[in-house]
C-alpha cells in the first residue's frame, strides 16, 4: 500500500512499475468509484498510478465539494510524487472532468490527456440527486450505464461497489458533476486529447464526446461498440490497445 501526503490528507495511489513506453499515466476514477475500476489498465507497461480521490477508496479526508478543488489536489499529488515524463492523465466520468479542468488550470501538468465516458457538461438526474441528499443510495441506476451487451457478472460487479459508496460521498461528487460546464473553454486547451466513448453510452452519450474534439485542435475520437459509459471495464482489451497507440505516437 503506498500513500502520500497531499495537504492534510493521507492520499492512497496504486502503482506498477514499467519504462515501455517511457512516461507515466495517472488514472483518476469516476464519482463513487476507486483505483480498482482501473485493474484492467495497470499493466500498459508504462509506469502507472491510480489514485483514490481523498474521501474514496483507501484515501483519508472529504469528498471534494467541486471539480476545480479535485483538479488542484490531482495537481498537488502529481507534484509531490515527481513522476518521469511524458505524463498523461487518464479520467473517466467524473475523473474525466477533473482531466479537462487540469489540461485548462495546469497546462503544463501534462504532456496529454485521455477521456473516457466524457462531457463538456455533466448534468445529473434530479431524482437521483434528491434521493442523495435524502441519503437514499439506489446503486441499481448503475445499469442503464452499461451496454445491454456487457456480461451480467461485470455490470453487478460495478452495482456492488456503488451500493458499498458512502451516500454523502455519492452526493458530494454527483453534485459536482453536476455544476461542471466547459462548454465555452475547450478551445483553450492545447494538448494532444483522445476521447473514448461507448456507443451505448446514456450518461455521457456520444454526442458529447463529438463536441469535445470538435472544439479542441488536437483531439483524436474512438467510439468503442457494445460498450456503455464503464468501457474500460466492458472493453478493456479496445481501451488499452488505444490508450497505448496515443501515448507511443
Amino acid at each position: 500500500m503506498e500513500f502520500i501526503k497531499v495537504g492534510e490528507t493521507d492520499v492512497y495511489y496504486q502503482h506498477q512499475s514499467g519504462n515501455t513506453p517511457a512516461g507515466s499515466i495517472i488514472f483518476i476514477h469516476g464519482s463513487g468509484s476507486s483505483h480498482e475500476v482501473w485493474s484492467n489498465q495497470m499493466k500498459l507497461g508504462m509506469n502507472s498510478i491510480a489514485l483514490d480521490l481523498p474521501g474514496h477508496g483507501k484515501s483519508g479526508g472529504r469528498a471534494a465539494a467541486s471539480i476545480e478543488e479535485s483538479a488542484k489536489m490531482a495537481a498537488e499529488f502529481l507534484s509531490a510524487l515527481q513522476l518521469p515524463r511524458p505524463l498523461y492523465l487518464a479520467g473517466h466520468s467524473m475523473g474525466a472532468a477533473i482531466a479537462i479542468t487540469c489540461a485548462l488550470e495546469y497546462p503544463g501538468l501534462a504532456e496529454g490527456i485521455i477521456l473516457i465516458g466524457a462531457g463538456q457538461r455533466m448534468k445529473v438526474m434530479p431524482a437521483l440527486l434528491e434521493n442523495l441528499h435524502q441519503g437514499i443510495n439506489d446503486p441499481s441506476f448503475i445499469r442503464i450505464g452499461f451496454s445491454p451487451q456487457t456480461p451480467n457478472h461485470i455490470v453487478e460487479c460495478a452495482i456492488k461497489a456503488y451500493a458499498e459508496a458512502e451516500t454523502s460521498v455519492l452526493y458530494a461528487d454527483f453534485s459536482a458533476c453536476n455544476n461542471f460546464d466547459v462548454s465555452q473553454q475547450l478551445e483553450q486547451i492545447r494538448l494532444p486529447v483522445l476521447v473514448i466513448a461507448g456507443a451505448d453510452d446514456k450518461l455521457t452519450p456520444v454526442k458529447l464526446s463529438e463536441y469535445i474534439c470538435s472544439h479542441i485542435n488536437h483531439c483524436q475520437l474512438a467510439v468503442i461498440s457494445e460498450a456503455g459509459h464503464f468501457i474500460m471495464l466492458e472493453k478493456p482489451a479496445e481501451v488499452n490497445q488505444l490508450i497505448f497507440d496515443f501515448v507511443t505516437k
